[in-house]
């Protein structure tokens, strides 16, 4: 371990706040800091929480701790331990367990056909909603709140909480909790103190992965959890926060020094995972100088960025690339095609197969929040019981498509990072400075995925007789900063070759033998 990391392992504050930027190892930290205390006996694996907010993450968390010998920690995201909360408060009083509402479509698809046809999607509606739920607003809140967020629909925002109120009233009178009430409910009855103060004994060592994604109404349950005697971890990156759109609020993990006493805060800026070139290049991406974030690697190739006529002649081109980088030893599986958006994926298929390379799309998730699964199977069986067996591994040998957003705390070998036109990426939706800020760390997300390889591409065209696009408004920052990478591995010219070579000469002679 790096003496940061040792120092995340082993400090004893009862408040750890670890920034840790991508590929610096956050996850190999917070599942030692686990094992450490359990060898050492300063907490114990059944009383200890770690939370994180996919279940993707959280399996991934559950493994290492196996792995580490640790068996009997609560590893879950946020809204598991929320319903668990809830089923307890719910058994002690002899009460039904709740009644969840895995998604919202449905309800919202009803709330909307009591209406005219609107531009608006039961998508983003249902987005909307979530985000209010997020943030802690209610349908009376909410006009003024998307104003002062810059949100935008195609109704107008009074239409919107109007529609939102109507959701809430058919939730009720359904007797329905949706994900985003689990939390409001449960901060609430550890709002009783007698209640919290066992919850809390239960769950004494608290470790929070990925903070940066937590939102307001996930941090009030948190603090509700952890109590006026702390003892919590929590590791996240300012730089990878993608989930504002839904809610998220990246202030949260700064602002933690103010929010309790006596917190350490611990930086871990290494990056273990990529190249230096690929370090360097998605410095760039996020508009920092290139030699911002250390690496820890050895040098690589340096990333191509690559125009094309059509998105047809980008999945060609993409497709013909990932034929050659499969030499032996390296399998389809190790290889990534990620874009902002479900829809520019569908080329890809097409292109890939035609080259008969195996492909696979990968899984959808709703977000940093979802469990859906997991949440209907607890609320089933009203208890959170320890997995006997870790995640079946059955990953097929094909090359892994992917948005940007889902491939968030994965990486690969060898990544395509393709479309990077306006309209894209950033996407055409985001217009406020916040918006286009987060477009900008999404990039650098998908562009740290890579750990060897990393080619850039984008392509003027959608196809025969559409509009022509325009490059990525940050892809001249890219162009920038390869240039200078290449610049400074050429050799030498001739006349500054021979000019240095001089010198040395010279300082020999001045410092050699009289």
């Amino acid at each position: 371990m790096t003496a940061g990391q040792r120092e995340a392992v082993l400090a004893g504050d009862p408040v750890i706040c670890v920034l840790a930027g991508a590929g610096a190892g956050k996850t190999g930290v917070l599942t030692a800091r686990v094992a450490r205390r359990h060898a050492d006996g300063t907490a114990r694996a059944d009383r200890t929480l770690v939370c994180t907010f996919s279940r993707r993450a959280a399996d991934e968390l559950w493994v290492r701790l196996v792995r580490l010998g640790v068996r009997g920690t609560t590893v879950g995201t946020i809204h598991r331990v929320a319903l668990r909360i809830l089923v307890e408060w719910r058994q002690g009083r002899h009460a039904p367990a709740p009644s969840v509402l895995g998604r919202r479509v449905a309800l919202v698809e009803g709330v909307l056909s009591t209406r005219q046809p609107l531009p608006v999607t039961s998508g983003q509606l249902e987005a909307e909603i979530g985000w209010a739920k997020a943030r802690m607003v209610g349908p009376e809140e909410y006009e003024a709140a998307a104003e002062r967020a810059g949100r935008s629909l195609r109704i107008p925002a009074g239409l919107t909480a109007e529609l939102f109120a109507r959701y809430e009233a058919e939730r009720r009178r359904r007797s329905l909790l949706d994900l985003d009430d689990l939390l409001e409910e449960s901060a609430l009855v550890m709002e009783h103190e007698v209640f919290a103060e066992a919850t809390r004994w239960r769950l004494r060592h608290v470790l929070v992965d990925e903070m940066q994604d937590v939102n307001p109404a996930q941090f009030r349950l948190l603090q509700a959890i952890v109590g006026p005697e702390p003892d919590l971890m929590v590791v996240g990156d300012p730089s990878q926060s993608v989930y504002g759109w839904n809610g998220a609020d990246p202030g949260l993990l700064e602002a933690l020094p103010s929010l309790f006493e006596r917190v350490r805060v611990i930086r871990l800026d290494d990056n273990h995972r990529s190249t230096p070139a690929i370090v360097r290049l998605a410095a760039a991406a996020l508009g920092r100088r290139l030699d911002a974030i250390r690496c820890s690697r050895s040098e690589g190739p340096v990333p191509l960025l690559t125009a094309h006529e059509s998105d047809d002649e980008e999945a060609a081109w993409v497709a013909r690339e990932a034929w050659r980088a499969h030499r032996p030893g390296r399998r389809w599986s190790q290889m990534a095609v990620l874009a902002r958006t479900n829809a520019q994926l569908e080329t890809f298929v097409r292109a890939f197969s035609a080259q008969r390379i195996p492909v696979r799309l990968a899984g959808a998730e709703l977000g940093p929040a979802s469990d859906l699964g997991a949440v209907r199977r607890d609320a089933t069986i009203h208890v959170e019981a320890e997995r006997r067996q870790g995640p079946v591994d059955d990953d097929p040998d094909a090359v892994v498509l992917s948005t940007f957003h889902r491939s968030k705390g994965l990486q690969w070998p060898c990544v395509f990072v393709i479309g990077l036109c306006e309209g894209l990426v950033p996407i055409r939706s985001a217009r406020s400075a916040a918006a286009l800020a987060e477009e900008r760390r999404l990039l650098y997300v998908a562009m740290t995925r890579a750990e060897d390889r990393l080619w850039c591409s984008w392509s003027s065209t959608s196809g025969p007789g559409a509009p022509a696009r325009s490059a990525s408004r940050w892809l001249d920052e890219l162009e920038q900063a390869r240039t200078q990478i290449e610049e400074e591995r050429s050799p030498a010219p001739p006349q500054a070759a021979a000019s240095h070579l001089a010198r040395i000469r010279a300082l020999v002679a001045r410092d050699g033998p009289a």
